[in-house]
């Protein structure tokens, strides 16, 4: 032992005596006469007092502040040997300024130490470039690596770099990337370099195959399944590109280890999970499982529940004893269930706010694995302040009327997620940025509850040019549009100069101006405004609206006396209430409209109607349940619409009238038809992040007469085919509807048919939901037809489409649409002969040729 100790403290006095860059016999000037030596016993330790620090090869630093992260200072106490050099020492190291540091005593007074603090500073990195990228590529790696002029260069930062390099494209499937730093000395500035970064990324590696072996509960196909970015490479691999990635294989493998735990095998683990090139470009991912034993659910019992008896609890909860072990359906049902249905829900909506649930595994019998819920309920909480912060544009009470939670209402979870939900409506705000901080107030068992939005541009400015068969003898021609949509517009405060910013906004009311035109032959003009909460204190809505529309056929104005064609002029005025039964997601909207059809010499309406004037006064009942979870791109939720349009029976009031011996003029002075339509819209999540949607969405349409002898009016019928972008079409008066594969109204007869069926499946996937810019592409298939009587009606005989296709929504234009479709069937032309008196002619046609159809807004096209 005791030798052991002397060679320790030779090991010790060794390193102390390498802390001085001299030696321990040093030269010495001042008042010892040249020659004379200074000596430290380091054998000895000796108290001093340090004198004058000096600073050696720190030009460019602040003496004073090496002297402060040193830790040494004149005047201070210092014990030779000791450890304050060792500590100063590793102060200045951790700085990571210089490469070389030593402190040396210079000479000593009187018990005063001198001392010398030498140091070597590091280079600084003054530029960088890369060489092997592209600089679209290379601008993204800079912002991964961090480095700037200035910088101090390290091993650990040229080391840090390379892996960051390295696993950015590594990310990117560049699994066998070589990077390589040359530093160089920089001429031009004192002790800088220039790092030359030498990036080679190869091929990109993809995954052969991945082999899974020992998996006996669950078929390979499901678990490759279960690893969302570990793909094989195939031929039918489009949207998901085979690459490898370490960081998505390890995501991958707790996927893998979460189905079986799903099934009860939670002790499921891995004994190998590997990966190995096979060549340059291929790689083979292998995981071997080891499934262990499988598990139930056991006993369950409450602790601490006084609101809500156990059997209830337990009824909620809906796991029994003897089930299949699930932890995670088990944190689901206890914590935040999709459909609300947990136990946090059940007491968070009741006004519990402070509650909190622990569950805990008591012990494990037979593979059974009984738990012990503890519950502590806490207090009722009520809400006693609503703070909104983040509207810069949009008037405080507009978003105050929208919120559930109320000032002295028990706390309600449900309220919240509601909110959140009727403020995305409105379409102001940011819906990805939302945040709601509920701020107890354990004093007084109050809460705040504060809500921050984020605003975002809603006005619309539309510019764009169309295709459509508005020109003479009904051929294509190019329509011009120009609308403003001001959805945030405040009519209050309209005469307010201050107000024009540039426009009076705040006050959540919409108005809308929009026209169109392709110069002689067509122009529409339209207008509307909308107060959506009528009066200030419930959401009744109050709409008005004008229309006025010209198809010229030979190209002349309405003022001339050789003017053929139709004008359409129109009003109306609409409101709409919130309704609270069956619940408060139904709405009913009321509108009368009156419109005028001025039909000259016009041959577009065959023999049934050339010339005159029909009016069409009519009342709209349109009863929706909407609960989808956003208007640009729904995540969940569902849209059902009933609507019923009709006007008066005026044949029931007229006997004994003839009306086959009639003029069209007098036959359709005014337009007698009942309308009735049902549409439904479903958004379901496929994907735990519920960024993959399926869309399912079903329409029926009939148009019918009140009397057989009178017949269904020429006006307003169903037209289908194509993007519906056309507008009024080739006749006017009529219901477009989209069909992408087909070309525009191919579906229908020339003057529209009075039944309508269509069915739309859609997978969406998004691109980018930035509300600036929001992206999202599609896969579709849709069917549809029309049909001229209820005798042909048949749901099922409907023309077949599929396709994929982009949706891009922008604040100013609003949703532009590009789709490309490919019709599979004949297209049957109902009534072509429609212009000669008949209806009944069909006539086929061979459709099987892609189509590539361009949309305009949200909801144009639709039934």
């Amino acid at each position: 032992m005791k030798i052991l100790n002397a060679a320790f403290a030779v090991v010790i006095l060794l390193n102390l005596t390498n802390l001085f860059s001299q030696e321990d016999t040093l030269s010495t000037n001042g008042p010892i006469t040249v020659g004379e030596e200074f000596f430290i016993d380091y054998r000895t330790p000796k108290d001093y007092e340090l004198g004058p620090i000096r600073i050696v090869g720190a030009d460019n630093f602040d003496h004073q502040a090496i002297k402060l992260i040193a830790g040494l200072r004149q005047g201070q106490s210092i014990k030779i040997p000791g450890d304050q050099i060792t500590t100063a020492l590793k102060n200045l190291y951790k700085e990571e300024l210089f490469s070389s540091i030593s402190i040396a005593a210079e000479k000593e007074i009187a018990g005063v130490l001198y001392l010398v603090i030498t140091v070597e500073p590091r280079p600084k990195l003054s530029r960088f470039k890369f060489i092997g990228i592209k600089k679209r590529e290379a601008d993204k790696v800079r912002e991964e690596i961090n480095l700037y002029a200035g910088r101090t260069i390290t091993e650990n930062l040229v080391f840090s770099t390379e892996s960051k390099i390295r696993g950015y494209f590594r990310e990117k499937g560049f699994y066998s990337v070589d990077v390589d730093i040359k530093r160089t000395i920089d001429t031009l500035m004192n002790n800088s370099e220039v790092f030359e970064i030498t990036i080679n990324t190869g091929e990109k590696v993809k995954i052969q195959e991945v082999v899974i072996e020992g998996n006996e509960s669950i078929s390979d196909f499901k678990l490759k399944m279960a690893m969302k970015d570990t793909k094989e490479k195939g031929p039918l691999r489009i949207f998901k590109r085979s690459k490898f990635s370490t960081a998505a294989f390890d995501r991958d493998k707790k996927a893998v280890l979460d189905k079986f735990n799903a099934i009860g095998l939670r002790d499921a683990s891995f004994s190998l999970d590997t990966f190995f090139l096979i060549d340059p470009q291929n790689l083979v991912v292998q995981l071997k499982i080891e499934e262990g034993e499988k598990y139930f659910f056991g006993d369950i019992t409450w602790i601490g529940n006084t609101k809500y008896r156990s059997s209830y609890l337990d009824t909620i909860l809906g796991i029994k004893n003897g089930d299949v072990y699930d932890k995670g359906l088990l944190e689901q049902r206890l914590f935040q269930s999709v459909d609300g249905r947990d136990i946090t829900s059940l007491y968070m909506d009741r006004g519990y706010l402070f509650f909190q649930i622990t569950p805990v595994e008591m012990n494990v019998t037979d593979n059974r694995i009984n738990y012990e819920m503890r519950i502590i309920e806490g207090k009722e909480a009520r809400v006693k302040n609503i703070i909104i912060k983040g509207n810069t544009k949009t008037n405080e009470y507009v978003i105050r009327r929208e919120i559930r939670t109320k000032p002295g209402d028990l706390f309600s979870r449900n309220d919240i997620i509601r909110t959140q939900r009727e403020l995305a409506q409105l379409g102001y705000f940011n819906e990805q940025a939302f945040q709601v901080n509920p701020l107890p107030n354990p004093a007084d068992g109050t809460v705040d509850i504060e809500y921050v939005v984020e605003e975002k541009s809603s006005d619309q400015v539309e510019l764009s040019g169309g295709y459509g068969g508005v020109g003479q003898n009904g051929r294509g021609s190019v329509i011009g549009t120009l609308g403003l949509t001001f959805n945030n517009f405040s009519t209050k405060n309209f005469f307010k100069k201050s107000a024009w910013q540039p426009l009076p906004s705040g006050d959540g009311q919409r108005f809308s101006v929009r026209g169109q035109t392709n110069g002689r032959f067509y122009q529409s003009f339209n207008a509307s405004f909308t107060e959506p909460w009528l009066g200030g204190k419930k959401p009744n809505s109050l709409t008005l609206f004008s229309t006025y529309t010209l198809l010229s056929q030979n190209g002349m104005l309405k003022t001339n006396p050789d003017f053929s064609g139709t004008t359409i002029g129109g009003a109306g005025v609409g409101f709409g209430r919130r309704k609270k039964l069956p619940d408060d997601f139904f709405t009913a909207y009321y509108e009368l409209g009156f419109q005028k059809y001025n039909v000259t010499n016009d041959t577009r309406f065959g023999v049934l109607f050339t010339n005159g004037i029909a009016n069409d006064i009519s009342l709209k009942y349109v009863l929706q349940r909407n609960s989808i979870s956003a208007p640009i791109y729904p995540q969940s939720g569902s849209s059902l619409t009933f609507t019923a349009k009709s006007t008066l029976p005026y044949s029931y009031f007229e006997t004994g009238v003839n009306y086959a011996a009639q003029s069209a003029q007098e036959r359709y002075k005014y337009l007698e038809y009942y309308k009735l339509k049902f549409t439904g819209a479903w958004y379901l999540p496929l994907s735990k992040d519920k960024k993959l949607v399926l869309s399912p969405r079903i329409g029926f349409g009939l148009m019918g007469a009140y009397t057989e002898a009178k017949g269904i009016t020429p006006f307003d019928r169903f037209t289908l085919g194509g993007s519906g972008l056309t507008g009024i079409s080739q006749i006017g008066g009529q219901e477009i509807i989209a069909l992408r594969g087909y070309e525009d109204n191919s579906l229908s007869t020339r003057g529209g048919n009075p039944l309508i069926a269509k069915y739309t499946l859609e997978l969406r996937y998004p691109i980018s939901l930035n509300p600036q810019a929001t992206f999202f592409a599609m896969a579709f298939a849709e069917a549809g037809n029309t049909f001229p009587s209820i005798k042909e009606f048949d749901p099922f005989n409907v023309k077949r489409a599929a396709g994929v296709g982009i949706r891009v929504f922008l604040p100013a234009f609003g949703m532009l649409g590009l789709d490309y479709g490919f019709g599979f069937d004949k297209i049957d032309y109902w009534g072509q002969g429609f212009a000669n008196g008949s209806e009944n002619q069909s006539i086929s046609q061979k459709g099987y040729y892609p189509k590539l159809t361009f949309t305009i807004g949200m909801n144009l096209g639709e039934l």
